[in-house]
């Protein structure tokens, strides 16, 4: 399992354009640390938006861990949720964010979207909320 988790830490670090070294060294202690990740806050509510509104928010993290912190991933639950975030290592103590977008074209009523964030933490990833009450 270790192996499989080095190798494709590896794979990630490789299309970050990070020297193989440094790739192989960050995704080494990252399994032997620990990274972790805090975030301000894992849900977001936009309360009431009018259909077809596109609202927005940032989700801030802080790398709490001793290693460099690799978001791999942000996957939006659906097609109306689009995301954009950190993507270089974010080293020890330092903040990185992801923001959220939501196109409430289309919906009505409450609305509640999951976004997997993939990262190199002993879990692999964590899930965001956003939410909002669309009306018409």
């Amino acid at each position: 399992m270790r192996t499989l988790i080095v190798f494709l830490l590896s794979l990630v670090l490789i299309s970050c354009g990070t020297s193989t070294k440094e790739q192989d060294k960050i995704a080494t202690e990252s399994i032997q640390n620990q990274t972790k990740i805090k975030f301000d806050k894992e849900l977001h509510n936009f309360n009431s938006i009018k259909n077809g509104e596109i609202v927005g928010c940032y989700f801030k993290y802080t790398n709490t861990g001793e290693t460099p912190l690799l978001i791999n991933n942000v996957k939006p639950g659906c097609g109306c949720t689009t995301v954009n975030y950190t993507k270089e290592p974010v080293l020890p103590g330092e903040e990185g964010e992801i923001e959220i977008r939501f196109n409430s074209k289309g919906f009505s009523g409450k609305q509640y979207k999951i976004i997997k964030v993939e990262a190199n933490i002993p879990n692999q990833f964590i899930e965001l909320v956003i939410s909002a009450n669309v009306i018409n």
